[in-house]
C-alpha cells in the first residue's frame, strides 16, 4: 500500500492524474511515451524530478502520455523526426544523444549504473563463487532490446542475450539466462510488483556491477526551449536544495538503497565507452559518491 501511495502521489504531482496547469495557460505541453504496466514506480520518480525542475524554472506545463508505449529505439526516432512525443528519460548514450536536445544532468544521480542481478532464488550459491569479471564471463546475462547496457556488457567480454523486459524475467526463471542486471533502484520494485507471478526470483545478495551511467531527459529536436527550461530549472533545483530533498526522501530511491546494502557488495567496475563528450563533463556534484548510504527518512 505504501508503494502504491507514493506512486500515485508522484504521478499526481507531476500532472499524470490531473493536469498540473490548464492547457490554455501552460508555457509547455509535454508528451512522453505511454508508461507500460508495472513501470509506474520508475516513472513516478522521473516525473517528480521533472516537476521539481519546472517549478524551479517558474515554468508552467501540461503533461500527458502518448497513445502507445514505445521501445527505446522508436521513442528516440519520434524525438528526432516524429511529433507524437517531445520528452523521454533514458540512458545516456552518445549515439542516441546526437541531434537531440539533451539535459546534461543525471535524473537519478548515477544509480542506474549501479547494477544488481535478478536471479533464481536457488542459484545464490553459484553467485557466491563469483569473485571477479572473469568468473562472471562464464555466465549469461539478459538485457533489453536496444539498451546501451547490452553494449557495455558485451564490450567487457560478458555473454548477453537480449529480449523484452517481461520475457527477460521469464528467461531468468526458466534458466535460459543466468542473471538479469538492473539498476539498483529498478530491481527491487520490479520484483515486488511481480511477487505473485515470479515468486522464484530474487535480487542476488553480494555482487554489484558499476559503471558510469544514468537516465537523462531527452527532448525533441524541435523543442529546444523546453530542454533549456528543464536544464535551467534542474540547475536551480540543485541550488535551492529541492532536488536533493526529493532524492533523500523519495521511497523509490531510499528503500532501494536500504534493500541493496551496497557497502557489503563485491564491486566489479566496467568502462562505459558510450558516454558522449558532454556526458564525461558532467560535474561530480550531480553524481552520487561511493560508498552510497540510505538516508534516514524518519530523522
Amino acid at each position: 500500500m505504501q508503494r502504491r501511495s507514493f506512486v500515485l502521489a508522484a504521478l499526481g504531482a507531476a500532472g499524470m492524474l490531473r493536469r498540473a496547469h490548464a492547457v490554455s495557460i501552460a508555457d509547455f505541453h509535454i508528451v512522453h511515451p505511454r508508461i507500460r504496466p508495472g513501470a509506474e514506480v520508475h516513472a513516478a520518480f522521473a516525473l517528480a524530478v521533472l516537476d521539481v525542475a519546472m517549478k524551479a524554472a517558474n515554468a508552467t506545463y501540461s503533461i500527458r502520455q502518448a497513445d502507445v508505449a514505445m521501445e527505446r529505439g522508436r521513442a528516440l526516432a519520434e524525438l528526432a523526426d516524429g511529433g507524437s512525443i517531445n520528452l523521454l528519460w533514458t540512458s545516456m548514450d552518445s549515439r542516441a544523444e546526437s541531434g537531440l536536445n539533451v539535459v546534461p544532468i543525471p535524473v537519478n544521480r548515477g544509480l542506474i549504473g549501479y547494477r544488481v542481478f535478478v536471479i533464481r532464488k536457488d542459484r545464490q550459491a553459484e553467485f557466491d563463487r563469483v569473485g571477479n569479471l572473469a568468473d562472471l564471463r562464464r555466465l549469461t546475462a539478459g538485457q533489453g532490446l536496444g539498451w546501451v547496457d547490452t553494449d557495455i556488457l558485451v564490450d567487457a567480454g560478458l555473454k548477453v542475450d537480449t529480449s523484452t523486459t517481461e520475457t527477460l524475467f521469464a528467461m531468468t526463471r526458466a534458466g535460459r539466462i543466468d542473471y538479469y542486471p538492473r539498476g539498483v533502484i529498478e530491481a527491487f520494485p520490479e520484483l515486488e510488483a511481480r511477487s505473485q507471478t515470479e515468486p522464484d526470483l530474487t535480487v542476488e545478495k553480494r555482487l554489484l556491477l558499476k559503471y558510469r551511467s544514468d537516465f537523462l531527459f531527452y527532448v525533441a529536436r524541435h523543442s529546444p526551449a523546453l530542454a533549456g527550461t528543464i536544464e535551467r530549472g534542474f540547475t536551480a533545483a540543485y541550488k535551492n536544495g529541492s532536488y536533493m530533498r526529493l532524492f533523500n526522501s523519495h521511497p523509490y530511491i531510499q528503500q532501494a538503497l536500504v534493500q541493496a546494502n551496497l557497502r557489503e557488495r563485491k564491486v566489479i567496475e566496467l568502462d562505459n565507452p558510450y558516454l558522449s563528450a558532454a556526458d564525461r563533463k558532467i560535474p561530480e556534484k550531480y553524481w552520487e559518491q561511493w560508498p552510497i548510504v540510505a538516508h534516514d527518512r524518519t530523522a
